[in-house]
């Protein structure tokens, strides 16, 4: 009996301290001779180690780790990352192209060659990257996170996968994620922060009813949404602010929606982040804008937007058609569906 016990406690105690023993091998398209690449540790944003180059090629590097670590590669003396793979037991193989900034492959474990059609993906969608095409890569995207999820519901493959990518679904696609990991997994502090988040965005999720929102309009009056939304109209809302510079930088193509749709039955409304509202009216001056606005309103805890840009798309009953990150071109590929045109 007593040699049993002390068998298990001895298994125990090498099981909590096993490390990771990794290599790291593979090519490098486009480096430069000078180039060193380092391994980031993207939870703890911290170096694990550094690579060296020689003719295209990775001088193969051993080391060890506590646990599998979810890694970017960094070109030392840049601060773009190139994502995403994992150092776990065994030989990871990459093939890297430092000018375009992606991994090309990546193989040789278990964890890689399951992150590998996302990754790949991400960066190649299938020829072309197309703006208008952003809700098919979307879908298409959701498929493969939702394989590795549940290959991965326990490890850390699977809460990254979710993660990195949560952008791209609506609110109920990413809670029915969370829902296929472990207890643990589910559990962590990052997935119950994200969950929290989901739950206010899925009450007004793709096919809920609008929710009303009141601010002050430009001219210095009372407005809410229900004085535009179900009322026979599609409605694009426009979630933006005058210190967000890609809101502005974008503003152009919603200006040019709202020109070319206003007359098959679309208005635009414009709804800023909580700011002064003489912020909000000078960068609306600036811009040019002439459709509605509603300044001083409460979209995030009314429509649980947390990021902006943003856009949300309302049927003429109300419903809500489309809230997800989305292009003006993907909304636009949409309302060609919903009112034609050229």
């Amino acid at each position: 009996m007593k040699k049993t016990i002390l068998s298990l406690l001895l298994a125990l105690a090498t099981t909590a301290g096993a490390q990771v023993h990794y290599r790291i091998e593979g090519t490098v398209a486009n480096a430069l001779p000078t180039d060193t690449l380092l391994v980031i540790d993207i939870e703890e944003q911290s170096v694990v180690d550094t690579l060296m180059l020689r003719d295209g090629q990775i001088q193969p590097k051993e080391g060890t780790l506590e646990a599998p670590t979810i890694c970017a590669l960094q070109r030392e003396g840049s601060t773009g990352w190139i994502m995403a793979f994992v150092l776990e037991d065994g030989v990871v193989s990459l093939d890297i192209d430092l000018e375009e900034g992606v991994l090309l492959r990546m193989d040789g474990t278990p964890m890689n060659r399951d992150l590998a059609p996302l990754i790949q993906y991400t960066a190649n969608p299938g020829g072309a990257y197309d703006p208008a095409r952003e809700l098919e890569y979307a879908r298409h995207t959701y498929a493969i996170v939702q394989d590795i999820v549940r290959k991965h519901p326990d490890d850390i493959l699977g809460a990254f996968a979710i993660n990195i990518t949560r952008m791209r679904f609506t609110a109920t696609e990413g809670l029915a994620l969370i829902d296929l990991l472990s207890e643990r997994q589910r559990e962590s502090l990052q997935m119950q922060r994200l969950r929290e988040s989901l739950v206010l965005s899925a009450e007004t999720d793709e096919g809920q009813p609008y929710r009303d929102l009141s601010g002050v309009g430009r001219d210095g009056q009372p407005v809410s949404l229900s004085q535009y939304v179900g009322r026979g109209q599609y409605v694009l809302a426009d979630f933006w602010a005058s210190w967000c510079g890609p809101c502005k930088a974008r503003m152009p193509q919603i200006m040019d929606i709202e020109r070319r749709y206003r007359d098959r039955g679309l208005c635009v409304v414009g709804i800023t982040m909580k700011e002064p509202v003489e912020d909000s009216e000078r960068a609306a001056r600036q811009l040019g804008l002439t459709f509605p606005q509603i300044y001083q309103s409460s979209p995030m805890s009314t429509y649980g937007i947390t990021a902006i840009p943003a856009l949300i798309l309302f049927g003429p009953d109300g419903t809500i058609l489309l809230r997800r990150a989305l292009s003006p071109e993907a909304i636009e590929a949409r309302l060609l569906e919903l009112l034609g045109g050229e």
